[in-house]
C-alpha cells in the first residue's frame, strides 16, 4: 500500500513521522534530564537540611553545656525551628525554615524508634511501620532510616500517604545520626514535589507534538525545505540541555509546526532554567543557614573552624586567635531580658561588619563570645586592634543608648607553628579567657601552659559547689567591726569558708567566681542569709541587740525576682530586728538601669534594713550615683587603707573619700585595717568605724 502512494504522500508521511519521532526524542529526553535533574537536586536539598539541622542542633547543645538554656528549652527550641509550634492536640503545623517542596518537613526518630518531631505522630513508637505499597514483602521503612543514619547517613525511598490526603505517594527522605542527643533528624519529600516542573515540561512538550503532527499533514510539501534547519538546532539544543545548558533556540521566521516546535521547547528550557535557578537560590539560604549567625550575621563557629582550618594549611607567617567575651553578660540578661541582651548582640555584629578589614575574620561561636582571627601581626600590633575594636564597641553602645557599664573579657593566643590544629588553638583561646574571667583580668589575657592547673581545680570546684551548699559543707564566720572611739563591737560581717571534703580549705577568691559562673548565687546567698538568721539571737547574746550584721549580696541575687519577698518572709518568720540586717552590695550594681537599681533599694529600706556600698572606689560608683541613693554606709576598700599612714597622697584621698561620704549621712568603715599607725591615721580623718585583722579575725560564733 506504501508503494502505491504518491511521492508527496510518501514525503507527507514520512516527515509526519520524522516530527513524530523528533518530538517523542525531544520531549521524552527532556523530560528524562530535566526530571532527573531536579530529583538530584531535591535529594541535595534534603541533605543539606539535615546538615543544617544538625549545625544548629551543636550549637544549641553548646548553649546547653554553656549553662544558657536547658536541655528542654534547646530541644523544644529545635522543634519550634525545624517543623514548627506544637498544638493543643499533640501536632505540629509544619513551618520549616528550609523549602523541601509542597509537602516535605522534618522528622526526627530516636533511636529505638520514637517519633521525638512530627506533625502528627510526636510521641509514638513507629519502629514496625512499613511501606504502603509493598505488602508482600514488607519493607520496614523507619528501621531503614535508623540504620542508614547509624551508618553515616543515607537515603530511604518508600511509599506514604500524602499530608491530609489517602492518596499514595513515592517520597525520599535522608537520614543522620545527631551525636550530640542520639537523635536521628531526617528531611524527607515525595518526588512528585521534585519533578512537578518536569511534568509542565512533559505536558507542554506533548502538546507541541500533536501541533507539530497536525501542521505537519497540512504544510509537509510548503515548509518541508524550512523544516530541516529548524530541527537540526532544536536537537542540537536538546543534546545541549542533556549536557547541563540551557540554552534558548533562536527563534526563526516561521510560524507553523516548526514555530510551535520552537517555542515549546524555549518555553521547556526556560521552564528547567527557571527551576535551576530556585534550587542555586535555595542553596544560597541554606549556605547562609549553616554558615552564618542568625541573630548577629557573624559567620558562626562552623564556618570559623573551616575557614581557620583552611589557612593553617597554608599559613607562612605568624597568625592569632582573639576571644571577646562581654562581661557580666548574665547579669545583663537577667536584669534587662534576654531580649535585651540579643539586641546588644545584634548591634555588635552590626558594628563587627561595618568595621571589618580584610585581615581579620571575625564571628559569634557563643551566647556572649566572639573571636577573631588575624594573620601577619605580632602582640603590639594586636594589642593596638583589639583596643580599637573594644573602642568602637563601647563608643557604638553608648550612642546607641545602651546600658554605659559594658566591658569586655579578652584572650590570646599567637600561632607561630603549623604544627597546631585548630583544636588546639581554640582551647588554649578559651583556657586564656576562663583565666581572664576567674581572675577578673581586663588586660589582654595571652595563654601560658600554667593556666590548665589552675582551671582544672576551678572545674573540680564547680563540680562539688552545689552538693557543697546542700551538705552544709559551707560555714559563716563573723568579723567584728569595731567603734574606735568607744572601743565597742558595733557590727559584725558574715563572711563565708568552705572547708571541702575532698579539696580542703577553698577560699572565697576561688569558689565565689564559680558559683557566679555555675549559676549557684542565688541559691549561696539563700543558704548565707538562713543561716545569718539563725546566729542572730546567739550575736545579740554576744555584742548585745544594738548590733548590726552585714551580708555580702551579689548584684544577680540582689535584682532576681523574689529577693526582697523571700527576705522580708525570713525576717518574719524568724521575728528579728530588720534593722539589725546590713545588705552590702558592690559597685557592680551600678550596671543596672539606675532607675531600676533606686526602687530596689527604697523597697528594701521601706522594708526596715539598711544598705552598704562595699569596696567603694574599686568599680563603676560616681558622685553622681552616691548623691542619688541614700546608702547608710559607705565601706571604703583595702587598698585605699593599705598606704594611709605611709603615703600623704593616700591619705588626702582617703579623707576626701571620708569627707564625701559624711556629707551624705552615710557611716564610713574603713575595711582591712591591720596596724595601729593605720587606726591613728584613719580615726584622725573622722572615721571612727574601723574592720580589720588589728581588731578581729573572722571567726565562727
Amino acid at each position: 500500500m506504501y508503494k502505491n502512494r504518491s511521492f508527496g504522500q510518501k514525503l507527507i508521511l514520512f516527515t509526519t513521522v520524522m516530527l513524530f519521532i523528533s518530538s517523542a526524542i525531544v520531549g521524552g529526553c527532556s523530560y528524562l534530564v530535566a526530571r532527573n535533574a531536579l530529583i538530584e537536586k531535591g535529594k541535595t536539598i534534603l541533605q543539606n537540611g539535615v546538615k543544617s539541622a544538625l549545625i544548629l542542633i551543636d550549637e544549641m547543645n553548646k548553649d546547653v553545656e554553656n549553662g544558657s538554656i536547658t536541655l528542654e528549652e534547646a530541644q523544644e527550641n529545635i522543634k519550634l525551628h525545624l517543623l514548627g509550634p506544637l498544638n493543643e492536640d499533640g501536632t505540629r503545623q509544619i513551618n520549616s525554615p528550609v523549602d523541601f517542596g509542597e509537602n516535605g518537613y522534618y522528622i526526627i526518630y530516636s533511636t529505638s524508634g520514637v517519633e521525638i518531631m512530627h506533625p502528627n505522630l510526636e510521641g509514638e513508637n513507629v519502629w514496625h511501620f512499613k511501606d504502603k505499597a509493598n505488602k508482600n514483602r514488607p519493607f520496614y521503612l523507619v528501621q531503614d532510616k535508623i540504620k542508614k543514619a547509624q551508618s553515616g547517613g543515607g537515603f530511604t525511598e518508600y511509599t506514604w500517604e500524602y499530608p491530609n490526603s489517602n492518596e499514595l505517594g513515592k517520597k525520599i527522605v535522608y537520614s543522620e545520626l545527631d551525636p550530640n542527643w542520639g537523635w536521628v533528624v531526617t528531611a524527607g519529600s515525595y518526588i512528585s514535589d521534585f519533578d512537578k516542573a518536569a511534568l509542565i515540561i512533559l505536558q507542554i512538550t506533548v502538546i507541541t507534538m500533536i501541533a507539530v503532527i497536525i501542521l505537519g499533514f497540512l504544510f509537509a510539501r510548503v515548509y518541508i525545505n524550512s523544516i530541516t534547519k529548524p530541527l537540526t538546532v532544536v536537537v542540537d539544543a536538546m543534546k545541549s540541555v542533556e549536557e547541563g545548558s540551557y540554552g534558548i533556540v533562536p527563534q526563526f521566521e516561521v510560524y507553523d509546526e516548526i514555530g510551535n516546535l520552537i517555542h515549546g521547547f524555549n518555553t521547556m528550557v526556560q521552564a528547567i532554567d527557571t527551576a535551576q535557578k530556585d534550587l542555586i537560590q535555595k542553596d544560597d539560604q541554606l549556605l547562609q543557614y549553616a554558615y552564618y549567625d542568625q541573630l548577629s550575621g557573624l559567620p558562626n563557629s562552623y564556618y570559623f573552624k573551616k575557614h581557620v582550618s583552611e589557612r593553617l594549611a597554608h599559613l607562612n607567617n605568624n597568625a592569632a586567635m582573639l576571644l571577646i567575651d562581654i562581661k557580666d553578660f548574665n547579669i545583663i540578661n537577667s536584669i534587662y531580658s534576654t531580649t535585651y541582651g540579643d539586641q546588644i548582640i545584634a548591634h555588635l555584629g552590626k558594628k563587627v561588619i561595618d568595621m571589618k578589614s580584610d585581615d581579620s575574620f571575625v564571628a559569634r561561636i557563643g551566647g556572649n563570645e566572639f573571636v577573631v582571627w588575624i594573620e601577619d601581626v605580632n602582640e603590639n600590633q594586636i594589642s593596638d586592634i583589639l583596643s580599637n575594636i573594644l573602642e568602637e564597641f563601647k563608643l557604638s553602645l553608648r550612642a546607641s543608648k545602651f546600658i554605659n557599664h559594658i566591658d569586655f573579657y579578652t584572650s590570646l593566643v599567637i600561632v607561630d607553628s603549623t604544627n597546631l590544629d585548630f583544636e588546639d588553638i581554640y582551647k588554649k583561646a578559651s583556657t586564656a579567657l576562663q583565666y581572664s574571667k576567674s581572675s577578673k583580668n581586663m588586660e589582654i589575657t595571652k595563654y601560658e601552659d600554667e593556666m590548665y592547673a589552675q582551671l582544672e581545680k576551678e572545674s573540680k570546684i564547680t563540680s562539688l559547689a552545689e552538693l557543697a551548699i546542700h551538705s552544709n559543707e559551707f560555714l559563716v564566720y563573723y568579723q567584728e567591726k569595731v567603734d574606735v572611739t568607744t572601743q565597742k563591737v558595733v557590727g559584725v560581717e558574715s563572711l563565708s569558708r568552705w572547708y571541702s571534703k575532698e579539696l580542703g580549705f577553698v577560699s572565697p577568691a576561688e569558689f565565689i567566681p564559680v558559683l557566679h559562673k555555675s549559676n549557684l548565687m542565688i541559691l549561696f546567698t539563700n543558704m548565707v542569709l538562713r543561716k545569718v538568721v539563725d546566729d542572730i539571737e546567739k550575736i545579740y547574746s554576744l555584742y548585745g541587740e544594738d548590733v548590726s550584721v552585714s551580708i555580702n549580696i551579689s548584684p544577680i541575687s540582689f535584682f532576681s525576682d523574689n529577693f526582697v519577698s523571700s527576705l522580708q518572709s525570713l525576717i518574719e518568720s524568724s521575728k528579728i530586728k530588720a534593722s539589725s540586717i546590713v545588705l552590702e552590695i558592690t559597685e557592680d550594681v551600678f550596671i543596672s538601669d539606675f532607675e531600676v537599681l533606686q526602687a530596689k533599694i527604697l523597697e528594701l529600706k521601706n522594708l526596715g534594713v539598711k544598705i552598704s556600698l562595699d569596696d567603694f572606689g574599686t568599680g563603676y560608683s560616681s558622685l553622681n550615683y552616691l548623691s542619688k541613693i541614700q546608702f547608710d554606709e559607705i565601706k571604703v576598700d583595702k587598698s585605699f587603707v593599705d598606704n594611709v599612714h605611709l603615703d600623704e597622697t593616700a591619705y588626702s584621698l582617703f579623707d576626701a573619700i571620708v569627707k564625701i561620704a559624711k556629707s551624705l549621712n552615710c557611716n564610713v568603715v574603713a575595711e582591712g585595717v591591720e596596724t595601729a599607725e593605720q587606726v591613728k591615721v584613719i580615726e584622725k580623718s573622722g572615721c571612727n568605724i574601723i574592720q580589720g585583722y588589728i581588731y578581729s579575725k573572722p571567726k565562727p560564733l
